[in-house]
């Protein structure tokens, strides 16, 4: 019997774990297994070792982010390895993918599956339950402790999405999801994966290192069966799709647009912006008219050298943005633009400054437009310029496992906090500072629970601190959101309307 955990990764903003109901899917009919999701069961040792118990569980396989779910998932596996030595415990996903010699360090996690496990996992449990012949070294993606040393079997094969079957929602009891109430979406908002993936190697982004460019996309028909699968059992009323980059194909958009338009079904996605400003009007307004309500864009920084830098590729330049933010008011779709602040330079002030203009200079041109300000953290993409760049000037990851639950590592996957030697202490308190004043002169629209006299207290105390440029120690705005319970949106999601 096999259980699959899904660990904290958010407070507010909870989807239904498509990660482990996708490797669910693979195992319908194989195997009996169970789905954990600690986001709803925060207790939940005692509902593992009950299980463990009840159902004779033998592997306990646990998807992990970095980020809140790493800092979850290490003090998790370590309790369940102590109470129940016999149990395989399996870590897969996105910080593993990257950091497998890493996590293998830690005794308590005996295998690491490397990018797409749906297929290879399967294959693992055949070898492990001696069910095809096959030894360990023939499970595609498998990492793994022998004699010593750590084995790493060749890389998977992208799966793609058309082979992925409809989830099996009938595992998790959906309600639990929707309980929360509105989004600014929709009501009975649900997580989507439509496609995987992203054609483009931007050296910041863990996509790039994980997919080398590669997408694939399901099939506009099939993602409508699956939509209109869940308005018509679980009512649903708004979509998330969580595709590294949705709009790749204007046509595939466009479809997808046309067959969703009767579902009545608010939603949100991300694009490039030299991607979107390649659309049609008539596109946009297919788009619109399906209820497509925000697009997420990454906009990444106000220089041409940063964005080579970046190696942002396609046809992207500041410029871009600009436009972009322009147009997007035409069609009533937000804009929802995010920076990547602070990435090695010779002259980080200038850069930091110039970012900071250029993000006021879009509100200027669309205060509507939703801004998203992260602190450059580098990815363990060995062949970008910018992460050799980050190297060169100092930048090395923890070696052991247990290192990134130390307080200087907790924040650094959130691109908050991050721990890059050439970002000093004045660095950070400007960027947040600046990041803070910007979120109350204009409060995220997302938010839907702030508005009224919130919005307008929380606007009234960034008013004078942004109109005259001045971010230094906006201690009275942090104690407002704090109050106020502010929530931001690249941390927490879209927040619920209770």
């Amino acid at each position: 019997m096999v259980i699959l955990l899904n660990p904290i990764s958010a407070k507010y903003g909870i989807r239904c774990p498509n990660s482990i109901l996708t490797l669910g899917a693979f195992l319908e009919g194989k195997y009996e297994y169970e789905l954990v999701d600690q986001n709803l069961d925060r207790s939940v040792i005692p509902k593992l070792a009950a299980l463990i118990k009840q159902k004779n569980a033998k592997y306990l396989g646990i998807t992990v982010m970095p980020g809140p779910q790493l800092h979850h998932a290490i003090p998790v596996s370590k309790e369940i390895k102590s109470l129940f030595p016999h149990i395989k415990i399996i870590w897969g996903g996105y910080f593993p993918s990257f950091h497998p010699n890493t996590v293998l360090t830690a005794d308590y996690v005996d295998y690491v599956f490397r990018g797409h496990a749906e297929y290879s996992f399967a294959d693992f449990l055949d070898v492990m339950e001696n069910k095809n012949g096959k030894q360990l070294s023939g499970v595609a993606g498998l990492s793994y402790r022998s004699n010593g040393s750590v084995i790493h079997n060749e890389r998977t094969h992208y799966i793609d999405p058309n082979e992925i079957p409809l989830l099996p929602y009938h595992k998790i009891n959906m309600e639990r999801y929707f309980r929360f109430g509105k989004t600014y979406l929709g009501s009975r908002t649900v997580g989507y994966l439509s496609s995987i993936g992203c054609p483009f190697l931007c050296g910041f982004c863990a996509i790039a290192g994980l997919y080398n460019g590669k997408w694939l996309g399901r099939e506009p028909q099939l993602v409508f069966e699956h939509l209109k699968f869940l308005k018509d059992k679980y009512k649903i009323g708004a979509v998330e799709f969580h595709d590294d980059n949705f709009f790749v194909s204007e046509k595939r958009a466009y479809d997808i647009a046309e067959k969703i338009t009767g579902l009545n079904l608010g939603w949100w996605g991300e694009a490039r912006p030299d991607t979107m400003m390649k659309f049609s009007d008539e596109t946009f307004r297919t788009l619109r008219r399906s209820g497509l309500k925000m697009v997420f864009y990454g906009a990444e920084s106000s220089s041409e050298e940063s964005l080579a830098l970046m190696n942002k590729g396609g046809t992207q330049t500041p410029e871009t943005v600009l436009e972009l933010a322009e147009r997007a008011k035409k069609f009533d779709i937000i804009p929802e633009f995010s920076f990547v602040l602070g990435s090695p330079s010779n002259n980080v002030d200038r850069d930091i400054d110039n970012d900071i203009k250029y993000i006021r200079k879009i509100k200027t041109i669309n205060p509507l437009a939703e801004i998203i300000i992260y602190i450059y953290s580098p990815v363990n993409f060995e062949d970008s310029e910018i992460s050799l760049a980050s190297k060169m000037k100092g930048f090395n990851y923890p070696k052991k496992l247990e290192d990134w639950l130390s307080p200087q590592w907790k924040y650094f996957d959130v691109r908050k906090y991050p721990q890059t030697p050439w970002l000093k202490p004045h660095h950070i308190r400007k960027i947040i500072g600046f990041e803070k004043t910007l979120n109350a002169y204009y409060p995220t629209v997302s938010d839907t629970k702030l508005r009224g006299w919130k919005k307008n207290f929380l606007t009234l105390l960034g008013t004078w601190r942004y109109r005259n440029s001045f971010y230094f120690a906006p201690y009275e705005i942090r104690l407002a959101m704090k109050l106020l319970k502010y929530r931001q949106p690249e941390l927490e999601g879209f927040a619920y309307e209770n």
